[in-house]
């Protein structure tokens, strides 16, 4: 499996994670774009939240509502529990623009 097929799958597991009533009564009424922009790669991956659902797929829009930039490994490594978005964030290895609301509803889905 290629490092875009292991990145489309790790976010397409966060995304699964609003099949759980209690995560879509969270992300009720949240109609968002989350992009994904990997230092180590030459793709992004989107997240499109809508009508308490997310599809994951290969893209980029001008003016994503939650933008992240990071390297491949370090969203692997947050998906295997082993890195903390939270020390990712802080060290600047993950930088996030965008609603600091978003961004903390967002990552609720990463762990």
């Amino acid at each position: 499996m290629g490092i875009k097929e292991e990145l489309l799958e790790a976010l397409g597991q966060w995304a699964s994670k609003l099949d759980d009533p209690s995560y879509k009564e969270r992300f009720k009424d949240f109609n968002k774009v989350m992009q994904f922009n990997f230092s180590d790669t030459d793709f992004s991956i989107l997240m499109e939240f809508k009508d308490e659902t997310c599809t994951v797929k290969e893209g980029s829009v001008e003016n994503p509502d939650v933008l992240i930039e990071t390297s491949s490994e370090i969203i692997l490594g947050i998906s295997d529990g082993e890195v903390s978005p939270t020390k990712a964030f802080m060290s600047g290895k993950l930088k996030a623009k965008g609603d600091m609301k978003d961004m903390l509803k967002i990552q609720m889905l990463m762990k």
